[in-house]
């Protein structure tokens, strides 16, 4: 148990963290808009929501050097207990596969169902896009194909997942790092992206298992963002194009499974 109570108290100051930052962010980006003149406390909302994605890119990367600063004063070897392992170039394509094709599957079931979070950063990226173009969709692709992949990867598996395992098992590890996954997820989506990030999680937690490396599950976690690009303009996808895709995808994941079951045991053979 104590090493479930050490894993939650780092998910804590990690959440903690990204809250906190997230708002003395937005009390600066208020004070830059008061500054530039909005005195309508409505417009200097506006403002600070138009800014969003900025704030989030910039607490991004302080947590994961918070973190860092943390385990180094703490005189940790952070390659070691974050399992920063080479990987072989094969596990890194399986990894990708199964958890792109378990991400499409998730976005398919949800494409009608709007997420709070995701339209307020899509706003902000307009709005940068507005001021410099493209700066708003190079800073999205930053955010959901490094930032977010390197501090959640972190701290989930790179933390939560190690600390857990040490005193318990693998499948208590990835159980527990898969909750608290979905609930940090509550405040972006509610209860839906809770679900759906938990499960997501499985997913990362049987990668990091299997292949031992936190490189791999970062490099999976930023394949399965890709469906949110690829799908950011909501094509017409109804009918048989919709069913035909979850049948392909079902299909992918469960051969990507079984490969990666058949490798694994042939390697600790």
């Amino acid at each position: 148990m104590k090493g479930i109570w050490k894993a939650i108290a780092y998910f804590v100051l990690y959440f903690g963290l990204t809250m906190i930052l997230q708002m003395l962010l937005s009390i600066v980006f208020c004070a830059i808009g008061a500054a530039k003149g909005l005195n309508d406390e409505t417009l200097i909302m506006e403002f600070a929501n138009n800014n969003i994605l900025g704030m989030t890119l910039i607490s991004g990367v302080l947590t994961v050097l918070v973190l860092y600063l943390v385990f180094k004063l703490r005189k940790k070897q952070v390659k070691q207990e974050w399992k920063l392992n080479r990987f072989d170039s094969k596990n890194v394509v399986l990894a990708s596969v199964i958890a792109f094709s378990f991400s499409f599957l998730f976005v398919l079931c949800t494409y009608n169902t709007p997420i709070e979070n995701s339209l307020m950063i899509s706003k902000s990226a307009i709005y940068y896009n507005e001021i410099v173009p493209l700066l708003g969709t190079i800073m999205m692709v930053v955010n959901l194909l490094i930032i977010a992949p390197i501090a959640e990867e972190i701290a989930l598996r790179g933390i939560v997942y190690t600390r857990v395992e040490k005193t318990t098992n693998a499948t208590t590890a990835i159980i527990i790092s898969s909750i608290l996954f979905g609930l940090m997820h509550i405040m972006a989506g509610g209860i839906v992206l809770v679900i759906g990030a938990a499960l997501m999680a499985l997913v990362f937690g049987y990668i990091f298992y299997k292949f031992k490396s936190l490189w791999v599950c970062i490099i999976a976690h930023s394949v399965a963002n890709l469906p949110d690009f690829i799908l950011y303009n909501k094509p017409d996808i109804s009918g048989g194009i919709f069913w035909g895709l979850v049948i392909f995808f079902v299909c992918v994941f469960i051969i990507g499974v079984c490969i990666i079951q058949k490798t694994t045991k042939s390697d600790n053979a």
